[in-house]
């Protein structure tokens, strides 16, 4: 019965640890994902407001058609310091990215 009971013990051990190395294997799909390009998209629209300290601006952009947006509002987040000659009211072109956790980011922006 010892006998038995130490071979079933041992089964059980050595399962558990192939079932711990099958959840350490490496999910490629992630891999995959962080792979692909990065979607830019070009828009022209309005500075209406900038906020230095946390490097965003606010623009007042036209339809952007492949994103499906209407025209609209919105702050953004600045890759980049904002060049020297733009100010609030000035018509920009400016080109942007969806970035970490979603965020879009302004990667150049310019007068229009």
């Amino acid at each position: 019965m010892k006998t038995l009971m130490l071979a079933l013990g041992l089964a059980i051990t050595a399962n558990s640890g192939i079932a711990q190395t099958d959840t350490h294997k490496h999910d490629m799909s992630q891999h995959r994902m962080a792979m692909q390009p990065v979607t830019r998209h070009e828009v022209n629209g309005v500075l209406k407001a900038v906020n230095a300290k946390t490097g965003k601006v606010q623009i007042a952009h036209e339809a952007i058609a492949d994103l499906g947006w209407p025209p609209m509002t919105m702050w953004f987040a600045l890759r980049d310091p904002l060049p020297k000659d733009l100010m609030i009211g000035d018509s920009v072109r400016f080109e942007m990215v969806q970035g970490d956790k979603n965020q879009w980011m302004i990667i150049t922006i310019k007068l229009k």
